[in-house]
């Protein structure tokens, strides 16, 4: 009876050593991402990096010196609030008052996030259900990290492609960013019933587009006429080159069906503090 008994227990407990913990189907086919890929093969090669958006040049010695006194400061070590510190709310809020011409609330309109990545994947999973197919359109090429933070929130990529619209043969000259051109038409046939996002990118990453505010208020029509959220990406709103960087958010009517994404990161050159922010209206 021992040995049968025995016997029982080590079959189980072989049985329990051949289990193994699964993550869920949706992250189990994930592979290796982009960024990790292109930098092992630039390091292999000694090449130039151009795929990851990492400054090759030292922040400002302003910034670091802010760094120091910040870390110098006792009353900086501890949990923060949950939209982020105050003080550094209070600035945003008078920056971007400023930039977008309207009085804008630090408590209500604003929150901090761990790096722009973080603030888009939050609007994703704050307005996409699971289970109801919602659909959100990228403009391509596009950032990579925008279809796996949809797909984990729940939606479905629908992509609307940038088209290079000039004379020239861009495999033996040099073209302008602004020769890629959205198709209006093109993204409106894109729109479903289940579409409930548009994200934008401008100035854009990676062909460097500049968005002009024709355009812009193209865009801005037909979410409007759809009842679309805009998520719009402006991390790199100080690379433009000498263009004028608009934000949709300014237009009329935007607003209001706005949410718009910045980064310390890229605006101080300072990529691995991982800060950024998203501001819109309170109830968005």
């Amino acid at each position: 009876m021992a040995s049968s008994a025995n016997a029982g227990i080590d079959s189980t407990s072989a049985n329990a050593k051949c289990l193994r913990p699964k993550p869920a189907p949706l992250y189990a086919s994930t592979g290796l991402d982009v960024w990790t890929l292109m930098n092992q093969v630039a390091a292999s090669v000694n090449a130039v990096n151009l795929g990851q958006g990492f400054m090759s040049f030292p922040p400002k010695d302003f910034i670091k010196r802010a760094a120091q006194e910040a870390l110098a400061d006792d009353t900086h070590h501890q949990y923060a609030p949950a939209r982020g510190r105050p003080g550094l709310l209070e600035q945003l809020g008078t920056r971007f008052s400023e930039k977008f011409g309207r009085p804008i609330d630090p408590s209500s309109e604003i929150s901090v996030h761990a790096g722009a990545n973080e603030a888009l994947l939050s609007a994703f999973t704050a307005f996409l259900e699971h289970g109801k197919g919602e659909e959100v359109i990228l403009i391509e090429p596009a950032f990579d990290q925008y279809t796996p933070n949809v797909i984990m929130a729940g939606g479905k990529p629908v992509y609307v492609p940038l088209r290079i619209c000039t004379d020239k043969d861009p495999s033996k000259e040099v073209i302008s960013s602004n020769a890629w051109k959205l198709d209006i038409n093109e993204l409106k046939s894109a729109i479903s019933d289940k579409t409930r996002i548009l994200v934008l990118n401008t100035p854009h990453n990676p062909v460097g587009k500049v968005f002009t505010r024709k355009e812009l208020q193209e865009i801005g029509a037909v979410a409007q006429q759809h009842n679309l959220l805009v998520i719009s990406d402006e991390v790199y709103e100080h690379l433009t080159y000498g263009a004028a960087h608009v934000s949709i958010a300014t237009l009329p009517g935007m607003w209001e069906r706005t949410i718009t994404v910045g980064s310390a990161g890229k605006l101080f050159g300072v990529t691995g503090w991982r800060v950024g922010w998203a501001i819109g209206p309170a109830e968005l």
